[in-house]
């Protein structure tokens, strides 16, 4: 039995409501698109809030012009050295603009030689504009140093379980691991920490923030003993320190940590 609603066949009701539907559908995804791209036009008449761009933060190890990676064997004063372990502690990363509105992008993140690529850079957006360059310290505050560890996680940088905690003196900012091939093994161990130890660095270059952006930040292992500026070490003699037991060493290497960083921005 066919059915009538006010005289209309009820079958053709049911076709013009889907047409009406469709064509409302189509009409709301072109209006939608035409928004989208012209909130992409950087013309200045476009009232959309757009979220400020991500600027990806890489640390990569290289030894002089070559990439490092756990177990290579470097040379120091031509002794061969064989690298087991790098940590190290970036704090208080700051993008500079120059005056009062420096922005903090991380407050600390831990850094491993072990780590896979992917584990050594963040993500963090940061809002468009020039930048005068990037400020960041080897170590951690004063704050952070002397804090309760109990509050941080698994996965947080400060975490117990990154084996970067003295109990009986604050955080390790630095470890520096590894084998002197001689005649027989030596250890060479440089666990470097408490606040006097803590360098700060300030990294100045005009750069902007626009689209895709990536910060490369270098640790370079020959600096580390003394290359391009830095204080030379001799692993054969100067071997060990765990900071208390060799203050001058740990305060060498703590300035030759400092040396060991360059920066890369964007172009």
């Amino acid at each position: 039995m066919e059915e009538y609603h006010n005289g209309l066949h009820l079958r053709f009701i049911s076709i013009d409501y889907l047409i009406i539907m469709k064509t409302t559908c189509l009409y709301l995804s072109l209006l939608a698109a035409m928004l989208f791209a012209s909130c992409g036009e950087d013309n200045g008449d476009c009232n959309c809030v757009l979220p400020p761009p991500e600027v990806t933060y890489s640390v990569e190890f290289t030894n002089g012009n070559e990439s490092l990676e756990v177990g290579d064997t470097i040379l120091i004063n031509d002794k061969q050295v064989v690298v087991e372990r790098i940590q190290f502690y970036l704090g208080d990363i700051t993008a500079k603009r120059g005056d009062s509105s420096d922005i903090l992008i991380r407050e600390v993140e831990f850094i491993s030689l072990e780590n896979t690529p992917e584990d050594n850079q963040f993500i963090r957006t940061l809002a468009k504009g020039d930048y005068t360059g990037l400020n960041f310290s080897v170590g951690i505050n004063e704050i952070l140093n002397q804090g309760n560890t109990a509050q941080w996680n698994a996965g947080d940088p400060l975490s117990t379980a990154n084996n970067m905690y003295w109990p009986m003196g604050g955080y390790i900012f630095s470890k520096f691991e590894g084998r002197l091939i001689t005649d027989t093994v030596i250890s060479v161990i440089y666990h470097i920490g408490r606040e006097a130890n803590r360098r700060d660095l300030t990294f100045e270059e005009n750069f902007s923030i626009s689209g895709v952006n990536n910060v490369v930040i270098s640790f370079d292992i020959q600096k580390l003993f003394g290359a391009d500026g830095g204080i030379s070490i001799d692993p054969t003699t100067q071997n060990e320190t765990h900071t208390i037991n060799d203050p001058q060493l740990a305060g060498i290497i703590a300035d030759n940590y400092a040396n060991a960083f360059s920066v890369t921005f964007p172009q």
